[in-house]
């Protein structure tokens, strides 16, 4: 048996997942995603403007800058499921006793994930665990949730991503257009740092509030073929701000809630 299921929990037949979709369901209740929360709660990319500023600027059609912005993002989105399906197998096939896949023949991230490996040794307790808070109507999937051997629990999150790290090594978690998020987190600034962070810290809310799992720890995992080595990156807890968008959420007049079904 592997960790998720020697682990698993009795909330978890009630949680379904439309992949194609990216649709979580409650029994016949609809979720938010965590993922579409927490873009939510950030201003949405005008590609159509800044696609027409650099097409001035190159003597170009905007619509082929959006093309290309669309291939790259499709091929990112592909290479970063191959990134996590990898490492899944990897901690699955570690939890049930068995040699897991190296990096041979491998040219992207999973080479520098395998380098992180076997020089961190940790310990599964739950792979691509999806996850619910009823009373918020929200839902989500984490990719690692860790067991130390003394008890505590920490998260790790998989990023196949230059936007975390500088060249330097600087963790970008400053906006360099002093752009922030929009109410009721205003006070954050708008990079991919502070968005996996919230994202985490709603996660790690609703692991204590409906799983009873005590969070030590929050990580992201950075690996990106460009970089010469992996990266791990640790991130604060939001309590408070992960209170506030869920609140917020829950005071809209879109929310529906969800008996608890077990």
């Amino acid at each position: 048996m592997d960790c998720n299921q020697v682990n698993a929990h009795e909330r978890d037949p009630y949680l379904s997942f439309e992949a194609k979709s990216h649709t979580y369901r409650l029994g016949e209740h609809e979720m938010k995603s965590v993922t579409t929360l927490v873009e939510e709660c950030f201003p949405r990319f005008d590609a159509p403007f800044w696609a027409g500023r650099m097409a001035r600027k190159q003597g170009i059609d905007p619509q082929v800058i959006l093309d290309r912005w669309e291939r790259e993002a499709c091929r990112a989105r592909d290479l970063g499921t191959v990134m996590h399906e990898r490492i899944e197998r990897y901690y699955l096939a570690l939890s049930r006793g068995e040699r897991p896949d190296g990096p041979e023949g491998d040219i992207d991230a999973y080479r520098l994930f395998c380098n992180f490996a076997a020089n961190n040794r940790l310990h599964p307790y739950r792979t691509e665990w999806r996850i619910y808070h009823e009373d918020y109507g929200v839902a989500g999937t984490l990719d690692f949730l860790e067991r130390t051997p003394n008890g505590t629990f920490n998260i790790y999150d998989w990023k196949r991503s230059k936007k975390l790290v500088a060249p330097d090594g600087r963790i970008m978690a400053e906006s360099p257009r002093k752009s922030t998020g929009l109410h009721p987190i205003s006070h954050l600034p708008d990079t991919s740092y502070w968005h996996y962070a919230l994202q985490l810290s709603i996660y790690r809310f609703i692991l204590e509030e409906r799983y009873g799992i005590r969070v030590s720890g929050m990580r992201l995992g950075v690996f990106h073929p460009t970089y010469a080595t992996p990266w791990i990156v640790e991130v604060p807890y939001l309590h408070m701000e992960a209170l506030s968008v869920l609140n917020k959420v829950k005071h809209s007049d879109i929310f529906h809630p969800c008996a608890s079904l077990w």
